[in-house]
């Protein structure tokens, strides 16, 4: 075998593993949104935002803020961290993108929050008031959120 037939060989097996490549990222890509939909689907279906939106009417009398972080949108100017650090200053977790965070913030004598995180994990999907994980299922959530708020008030 000469060395451009080599070469031509070479060239066809780079071809190969290269279109091999694609596809495979096509397809891991692909079902990367179909979980980031199932998660905006379930966030939606618990109802996060509405029950913190109903906690801040009645318990706050429409004095907090509600905000929502959707990890795989692209994060504000003000927002950014260092990419060396992650937000709990240990190493970056890769797995932050696949997080929808919804925070209820008001103050009462100092800044107070309650934050949930829907995430997906190697496990499924998980739920986090605070960081305490909860089932997630509507009645977990409802009695989170007033186990936080009494939590943040210290009752």
């Amino acid at each position: 075998m000469t060395w451009r037939d080599t070469l031509e060989g070479l060239k066809q097996e780079l071809a190969e593993v290269r279109e091999q490549r694609e596809h495979r990222l096509e397809t891991e890509d692909a079902e990367l949104k179909s979980e980031r939909d199932d998660l905006s689907q379930t966030a939606q279906t618990l109802g996060i935002n509405e029950l913190l939106a109903e906690m801040n009417a009645t318990l706050l009398d429409g004095k907090g803020n509600i905000e929502t972080i959707i990890g795989w949108e692209s994060v504000p100017d003000d927002l950014e961290l260092d990419p060396g650090i992650g937000m709990n200053g240990d190493e970056p977790d890769d797995g932050d993108t696949d997080v929808i965070t919804t925070i209820l913030s008001w103050d009462e004598r100092g800044e107070m929050e309650i934050a949930v995180d829907l995430g997906l994990s190697e496990d499924g999907i998980y739920l986090q008031i605070n960081e305490i994980e909860i089932r997630p299922e509507r009645d977990a959530l409802e009695k989170g959120l007033v186990e936080a708020f009494r939590d943040e008030l210290e009752l």
